[in-house]
């Protein structure tokens, strides 16, 4: 808590790089207790002075800071003299807290990275102390910042974190399938997706919805991908069967609020889905043989039984209890459509659930064949445990 003598302001700091020449900090901090003051505490910083500090907890901790603050104010206001704090560990401050003033507080990291700075622009003077207490972090998953398929609409900005693009980087082609992060080293895809591919010629694509311009968003990374395991069993003639596999990442991929892993089912679920609705989402093709989407697109769509679904696909694809059909309830003829392939299929409740991955459709939702055909997750999730361990949550539904 903090006392009512400090001023807390909303706004992001537009970083004058040259304000911290000299003074521009980053510390590793270990689990324990560390502790941080302002120069010269516990006399005061020098008047025209400027710091700032970067705290980087390891994979999975979080860093709890309670500071006290001597921050001088003018009139009420923080003007000439201002203590930044960026629970997201931004270096650029774009979320970042405004303080002065008097008194104690209590910040927590969202993820593993926390930064503060404090400016001084004129004559006053003043002083913090910080202690920062590095923990473990909750287990979490299937986060959302904000709660064109074809003829879908566009997601909005890091509405699906787990989301990431495929791309090979010995081809033109901005993305050819989707994927889903389940834990710090894991991707789901689509067991087709890995085919005539090098794993070292993909990278995953996170945390932007623009493949045009991925690094205008602050969240963006692009991640190494080190081995294909497509589950054992994929064929894909005469039917389709076990179309699945993990993507093991070449180093961890980070946390953040446009970055994180899906929830998956718990083992042993039972439930069908059948109509219920549910998230497709990805960059393909706005319509068959169209161009792809440089945007992320998004579209919900009812589960129905697999009788209906195979009555559908009679003498072109055999639906088996590995798989699961989507459709659009509303009539306008939207499904996954081509490049979607291994992207997931999403069913949101308070946290996002993976329990479908897409694999197949007939010419993009035509009339003859309006069923998209996905892997259903619930009949796989004790292959994917097997595969990826205890790295992804275990949360009920």
């Amino acid at each position: 808590m903090y006392r009512s003598s400090i001023l807390i302001f909303l706004g992001s700091l537009t970083v004058v790089w040259g304000y911290f020449e000299g003074c521009d900090n980053a510390y590793t901090l270990n689990p324990g207790v560390s502790y941080v003051e302002s120069p010269y505490y516990p006399q005061n910083y020098p008047a025209g002075s400027s710091c700032r500090y970067k705290f980087s907890a390891p994979s999975d901790y979080y860093i709890q800071a309670q500071c006290t603050l001597n921050i001088p104010t003018t009139n009420g206001q923080c003007t000439t003299d201002n203590f930044w704090i960026d629970t997201e560990g931004d270096l650029l401050m774009r979320s970042a807290e405004n303080l002065c003033g008097s008194g104690t507080l209590s910040r927590d990291s969202l993820f593993t990275d926390l930064v503060f700075a404090y400016i001084s622009t004129g004559s006053q003077r003043g002083n913090f102390k910080c202690t920062l207490t590095v923990a473990k972090q909750n287990c979490n998953c299937g986060w959302s910042a904000t709660q064109r398929i074809a003829n879908g609409q566009q997601a909005a900005a890091n509405e699906y974190p787990s989301m990431v693009a495929l791309k090979d980087i010995s081809s033109n082609l901005p993305s050819f399938c989707g994927g889903a992060i389940v834990s710090h080293r894991h991707i789901i895809t689509a067991a087709h997706c890995t085919l005539q591919r090098v794993a070292t010629n993909v990278v995953a694509i996170a945390g932007t919805n623009n493949l045009q311009n991925p690094a205008s968003s602050r969240y963006y990374q692009q991640i190494g991908i080190q081995q294909f395991i497509p589950h054992e069993q994929y064929v894909n003639e005469p039917y389709v069967v076990n179309d699945i596999a993990v993507l093991v990442t070449v180093s961890n991929i980070p946390w953040s609020r446009g970055v994180g892993p899906i929830c998956l089912p718990p083992v042993g679920t039972t439930k069908t889905f059948e109509y219920d609705t549910a998230d497709v989402i990805g960059w393909g093709t706005i319509f068959f043989a169209g161009p792809t989407s440089a945007t992320l697109q998004k579209i919900n769509l009812m589960m129905i039984t697999n009788s209906d679904c195979q009555t559908s696909y009679n003498g072109v694809a055999q639906i088996n209890a590995g798989q699961m059909c989507t459709y659009d309830y509303s009539g306008n003829s939207r499904d996954s459509c081509q490049y979607d392939s291994g992207g997931p299929v999403i069913y949101r409740l308070s946290k996002q659930f993976l329990i479908g991955v897409v694999s197949f459709g007939k010419s993009c939702a035509e009339s003859a064949y309006p069923m998209g055909v996905n892997t259903r997750i619930t009949s796989y999730i004790q292959w994917i445990r097997n595969k990826i361990g205890g790295s992804n949550c275990a949360v009920s539904m």
